[in-house]
């Protein structure tokens, strides 16, 4: 495995998990409670945690689509705070 290669799949997973972790801290606004959304954003952060720790863990090639798209999808999660509802609407 090239040392690029190996960037790719550090930034990848990486990028899952700290996707991950911003969901699973999300504070909600009491005022509006909906079930459906607290199971969709939990839902997200056990798919974005487990695929960070596959990749991490098998530590094997990502294509440099899977590594954009992942580091895409994690700054638009830190930009709404979490709030991923938001940014389906």
């Amino acid at each position: 495995m090239t040392f690029e290669m190996a960037v790719l799949v550090w930034v990848t997973g990486v990028a899952h998990l700290i996707s991950a972790f911003r969901l699973a801290c999300y504070q909600r606004d009491e005022q509006r409670y909906n079930w459906r959304d607290r199971i969709l954003i939990s839902l997200c952060g056990v798919v974005f945690y487990l695929a960070g720790i596959d990749v991490l863990l098998t530590f094997l090639p990502v294509s440099p689509w899977h590594a954009v798209v992942s580091v895409f999808s994690c700054v638009m999660i830190v930009r709404s705070s979490g709030n991923i509802i938001v940014l389906w609407h």
